[in-house]
């Protein structure tokens, strides 16, 4: 599944910036594809281990590549860019900068408005907004990531399995708290059928978290809902939560004690 996922949220040209002569920079996808061949072994090492009931182990320098790979796995999809700035979002700001333009600066031709205002240009805009800012990291969520353990969940029943998101960090918080640095707010990315992995405590390296088949059925359904496509390893699967599909429920797939997400529990 890790190889699924990097080529499910991929596009032709989703990540190359768009040059004013059409021309594209493809410098940011060259830069993802060679951190996803550095956290390859990672994945495997950490699915491998897990299936044998034991923690990965990961050395200090693999747990940074795992931070930095499950950050821009979380962050770099269309599906959570469009929930922050959507198409018709991104033109009614390029609309406004215009009418401020005209306001405060200078006239802002019919014919310049038209041509700013195609939807060619729209998207190239658009598509050159978000390539930016991905060029660019949060030196504040890496450390908040690189303070908290490495959590991984193995499936207990061999015929269950996660299914990918087009949006497939899923990101469980309790109302009001959202800081990567409070150990009740979850981030979690499936990496093989079996096995996903996420952040866990402040106090512990590495734990393993067992799941029964109600929590794989929440974390299913929280991948589906906030996506826009969803893959699995059966059509039954696929079709059990096509209706939770861009629905945005809330959730946390882990069971709670206190109201909290619970990181307790010995490996599978």
């Amino acid at each position: 599944m890790v190889r699924d996922a990097q080529q499910f949220v991929r596009g032709r040209h989703l990540y190359s910036y768009v040059n004013p002569d059409g021309s594209k920079d493809s410098s940011l996808e060259q830069w993802f594809s060679q951190l996803e061949g550095t956290a390859a072994p990672i994945l495997r090492k950490i699915v491998a281990n897990a299936r044998q009931a034991k923690r990965p182990s990961l050395t200090a320098a693999e747990k940074e590549i795992w931070d930095a790979f499950l950050y821009q796995q979380w962050r770099r999809v269309p599906d959570l860019y469009a929930s922050l700035l959507a198409p018709e979002a991104h033109k009614a700001e390029v609309e406004h900068l215009l009418d401020e333009l005209s306001t405060l600066g200078r006239p802002v031709s019919n014919w310049e408005r038209s041509q700013l205002l195609e939807p060619v240009s729209l998207k190239r805009m658009r598509q050159n907004v978000r390539v930016s800012s991905l060029t660019t990291g949060s030196e504040m969520v890496l450390s908040a990531l690189g303070r908290r353990g490495l959590a991984v969940a193995k499936l207990a029943n061999p015929r269950k399995s996660f299914i990918l998101g087009s949006r497939p960090v899923v990101k469980c918080t309790l109302p009001g708290i959202t800081d990567l640095s409070d150990p009740r707010v979850e981030l979690w990315l499936p990496i093989s059928y079996d096995v996903m992995a996420g952040i866990g405590r402040l106090d512990e390296r590495e734990i393993l978290v067992p799941l029964n088949d109600q929590q794989v059925r929440l974390q299913n359904e929280a991948a589906a809902a906030q996506s826009t496509q969803i893959v699995g390893r059966s059509r039954e699967l696929v079709q059990s939560l096509s209706r939770f599909v861009g629905t945005k429920a809330i959730f946390s797939p882990m069971e709670a004690t206190s109201g909290a997400p619970d990181f307790s529990g010995e490996a599978v």
